[in-house]
């Protein structure tokens, strides 16, 4: 319905899922600093709100995830075209690259793509963490943070079984239900920002390729 704007879970979920690429995105196709393109991605996320952001998508055009980049686009264009008016005429000023962005060749369209999915699974993984928790399952989850998200060299599986005093096979078990585990979490992230099972799986096969 017109005027109805999103359901706040609904924003709430595509917000936490996107608000860090929305606001790579805009600072590397505008060229944004840092306070200008986190004002433009807050303005990016109330005009969602205010509007019927979610009710206009069309599953059958594009994933939602590209419709909201494209969305992105034109308001952060839109935005700018009105500053740059207000600077009469002053185009082109834009804020000089940092080090980062200028030191990759990525377009802003793979950067957005690469923090969407560091983001997702950044949020999944806080899921598995919070389950693990809630359901005595920290030891599986420490072995798994030890192993899959190891910073350096991996340990083997006999140096984790004898740093937590359990046999290797539970290592092996403890690693296979973690990582089923943080595939759910990483479907339900998707599943609270896609429009129905196709796009769902077209996500999902995405992102495991």
């Amino acid at each position: 319905s017109s005027g109805a704007g999103l359901p706040n879970e609904a924003l709430e979920r595509v917000s936490a899922l996107y608000w860090k690429p929305v606001y790579r995105f805009i600072r590397v196709k505008f060229r944004k600093n840092n306070e200008d393109a986190k004002d433009l991605t807050q303005g990016f996320f109330a005009a969602a709100s205010e509007r019927d952001f979610l009710a206009r998508f069309d599953p059958a055009k594009a994933s939602f995830r590209t419709y909201l980049r494209m969305a992105v686009e034109r308001f952060a264009a839109g935005q700018h075209a009105a500053q740059n008016r207000q600077k009469r005429g002053g185009g082109g000023e834009f804020e000089p690259l940092d080090e980062e962005h200028a030191a990759t060749a990525e377009s802003p369209e793979q950067v957005f793509e690469r923090e969407w999915q560091r983001q997702l699974f950044a949020l999944a993984l806080d899921d598995l963490r919070t389950h693990s928790e809630a359901s005595g399952k920290q030891l599986p989850f420490e072995i798994f943070e030890a192993y899959d998200l190891a910073g350096g060299e991996r340990p083997s599986y006999a140096d984790l079984a004898a740093r937590h005093g359990v046999a290797e096979t539970s290592v092996t078990n403890y690693l296979a239900w973690a990582r089923r585990m943080l595939r759910q979490f990483v479907t339900e992230r998707l599943r609270g920002v896609t429009a129905g099972e196709r796009d769902l799986r077209d996500e999902t096969r995405r992102l495991w390729m």
